[in-house]
């Protein structure tokens, strides 16, 4: 950490007023603060002596959404493998699952946080400001409120119209009327309909090489099968889904809206 401190230290006249790079000091700040507590403190009305800024705010909260991250990894890779007729039971199959899972789930997180914080550093490049730190929240929840067969493209599409339309147009972190996260899941839901609803996305049942999947398979979440037969709420495997297993949230859904 040490060698990261005097490299910034180094290259830090090159964003300050008159350098070279000056139009590129938000940037640069926010990696300085992000790895490192800022050198600034409070000059007055200061009651409470702590070393925490907003970043590191915002990343305790990041860190209480990992577990329900790690869940919708397995869970996505227990759903495929239901499709598949294999691994059945949720302890089964736990390596493959996770694998699966973070395959295709973590290119769903790596793209909302690329394209939220291209316009988030450009954004405050432009108003001269630092970046606000409300991103790297907001970074999070929209993967967990996407459908883990999402393509990518829409990913970044509705993750910058989110941070254009649902924060920096009014003015950034803490000013905004609309929450980012949803707003990029209203955006897919009206714009591509047939990729956020039905009994497809939710499940990535693309069979393996020598594999099929199971006969009468269905994707469709608990709640849209109770809608069309009533209390006859299966499994993906059409095995009788619990109240445990709804509660727990071994089900279709998006990536962190099934467990509890």
């Amino acid at each position: 950490m040490q060698f990261l401190r005097n490299t910034l230290d180094k290259v830090r006249p090159n964003f300050e007023r008159g350098g070279k790079l000056a139009k590129f000091l938000p940037a640069y700040d926010a990696i300085e603060t992000f790895l490192f507590v800022p050198g600034h403190t409070s000059k007055s009305g200061s009651h409470i002596r702590d070393g925490i800024d907003m970043k590191r705010t915002m990343i305790t909260v990041v860190l209480a959404l990992i577990p329900c991250l790690l869940f919708g990894i397995w869970n996505a890779g227990h759903q495929h493998y239901l499709a598949l007729g294999q691994f059945l039971n949720p302890g089964d199959g736990m390596s493959e699952k996770l694998i699966f899972g973070m395959i295709k789930v973590l290119p769903i997180v790596g793209v909302a946080y690329g394209a939220g914080l291209t316009v988030e550093f450009i954004a405050a490049i432009i108003r001269k400001e630092q970046v606000n730190e409300g991103f790297l929240v907001s970074g999070m929840l929209i993967p967990l409120v996407m459908p883990m067969d999402v393509p990518l493209w829409m990913v970044a599409l509705a993750t910058i119209f989110a941070v254009i339309i649902g924060k920096e147009v009014f003015g950034g972190t803490g000013m905004n009327i609309m929450n980012p996260a949803l707003t990029a899941r209203a955006f897919l839901f009206f714009a591509y309909p047939t990729k956020m609803s039905g009994d497809s996305v939710w499940v990535d049942s693309t069979p393996e090489a020598g594999e099929a999947v199971i006969d009468a398979y269905s994707g469709a979440t608990p709640l849209a099968q109770a809608i069309e037969a009533g209390n006859n709420v299966t499994t993906v495997n059409q095995d009788p889904l619990s109240f445990m297993d709804m509660f727990l949230g071994f089900m279709p859904g998006s990536i962190g809206e099934t467990s509890t």
